[in-house]
């Protein structure tokens, strides 16, 4: 199966979980597979939708660290401003997703993003190292990590609830939540693809 394959790197990264407002903000080992459509749809300056393409990915950070922020609070039905808090936040840093995408016309707009591509926050902004094609191998019984998939029981990890996508409105609304397992460490799932240049397995999502 021929894909578009591209290397994003970003200074700094964090994947908030969704309704963590505690004073304490941890962040994902990995990017949920809405981050990344956020970033496809940065890229070619129109919504990416769940059905338009398919994607695999896989991402690696050098570390993480904990920065100390101010945040704005507003609530209430009027939505009025409630003060200022310092919150903790995790980020991740040195990150490097490598990015499979079904559709290889997506390399015009990864080389000429239309809006500025994130690995999270505003702050998290990233750059497209390089973009290429390969042909992935498809196999049984292949092992992946540094990803994540659909839990289906079968394979060992954290296991997370989160959208896979969200509406296109100024008030956004979770689409499609799904039960999801993020691998940390190489599992074996029974069917995947091989980039044989890397040396490693990739799982593609397919909606």
């Amino acid at each position: 199966m021929k894909v578009l394959r591209a290397r994003i790197r970003a200074m700094t990264a964090s994947f908030r979980y969704p309704m963590f407002m505690v004073a304490y903000q941890p962040t994902y080992s990995v990017p949920p597979i809405s981050t990344v459509y956020g970033l496809l749809s940065a890229a070619k300056g129109k919504k990416v939708h769940l059905h338009d393409i398919k994607v695999g990915y896989d991402f690696v950070s050098e570390g993480k660290g904990v920065d100390l922020e101010r945040i704005h609070v507003y609530g209430g039905e009027t939505r009025a401003h409630l003060g200022t808090d310092i919150v903790n936040r995790e980020f991740l840093y040195n990150c490097c997703l490598t990015l499979y995408l079904s559709d290889i016309s997506f390399e015009e707009y990864l080389k000429y993003p239309r809006y500025s591509l994130l690995l999270g926050r505003q702050s998290d902004l990233a750059f497209v190292e390089s973009v290429d094609t390969v042909e992935l191998i498809e196999k049984e019984n292949i092992e992946i990590k540094n990803t994540i998939i659909p839990f289906n029981g079968e394979v060992p990890g954290q296991i997370v609830s989160l959208p896979s996508d969200f509406t296109d409105e100024a008030e956004r609304k979770p689409l499609k939540v799904m039960s999801y397992c993020i691998l940390d460490t190489p599992q074996i799932v029974e069917k995947g693809y091989f980039d044989p240049d890397r040396q490693t397995g990739v799982f593609l999502h397919e909606f």
